[in-house]
């Protein structure tokens, strides 16, 4: 088994050439988002790589919740934004949701073509890891970035997940608190305290708080 970290579009196009199944990590906040979405309750969470791509899905889907943000902010005419918080203070039980965000849905749809594709952040490392014990192939951990440029939430977590596959009886070259106060450097987290989405942050810091995988069928993410 390998496992390599690429970053962005082209990292996620290179995986699929080379066959490898894909994790996409969008530290903050997509993949955070995803795993407490279906922690409440959510049946599929259908990733757009934008808003035209979400309209035709949503002729498709009429009765699906659109979820959807830019630059942290919920897109006008939605039902829900792209927050953790949010998805885990709302009842989702049994819901259809259409996701366009900043950067981690269109990593979604660049990686769609590959022949397993998951969700993995810090909230759900272990079982990303898990999940995979079975599984007898290379694999790629997709860094989302932001507007196209490395983060480090997603560069650091890319990292922690790859040393719990390498490396499972040993500890990280960093302590939980230690991560927190990395990933706090970032443009990302700014961009959240801008938007007076603070809160968000410690949700996509709690690690191992999931044992959810969402993987990617069709279309969309379900739980298996």
């Amino acid at each position: 088994m390998r496992i390599s970290i690429e970053h962005g579009i082209d990292g996620a196009k290179l995986a699929v050439s080379r066959g490898d199944a894909i994790i996409i990590v969008d530290t903050i906040r997509a993949s955070t988002t995803y795993v407490n979405a279906f922690g409440s309750g959510a049946k599929r969470i259908i990733p757009c790589s934008d808003r035209e791509h979400l309209n035709l899905k949503n002729l498709e889907y009429k009765s699906a919740i659109k979820s959807g943000e830019r630059l942290c902010k919920r897109i006008e005419d939605y039902d829900l934004g792209s927050s953790p918080k949010e998805m885990s203070n709302t009842n989702l039980e049994d819901k259809i949701i259409l996701s366009s965000t900043t950067n981690g849905s269109k990593m979604v749809v660049a990686s769609s073509e590959s022949f397993l594709v998951v969700m993995g952040s810090f909230c759900n490392a272990t079982s990303v890891v898990d999940f995979f014990s079975d599984k007898n192939c290379d694999i790629s951990l997709i860094c989302s970035g932001r507007l196209g440029e490395p983060v480090i939430e997603d560069n650091l977590c890319a990292e922690y997940i790859k040393h719990k596959f390498e490396n499972p009886s040993k500890i990280f070259r960093l302590s939980n608190d230690e991560i927190i106060m990395e990933c706090s450097k970032s443009p990302s987290y700014d961009m959240l305290k801008s938007a007076g989405l603070e809160d968000d942050f410690n949700f996509c810091m709690d690690i191992d708080s999931h044992s959810i995988v969402p993987v990617l069928d069709s279309d969309g993410f379900i739980l298996l």
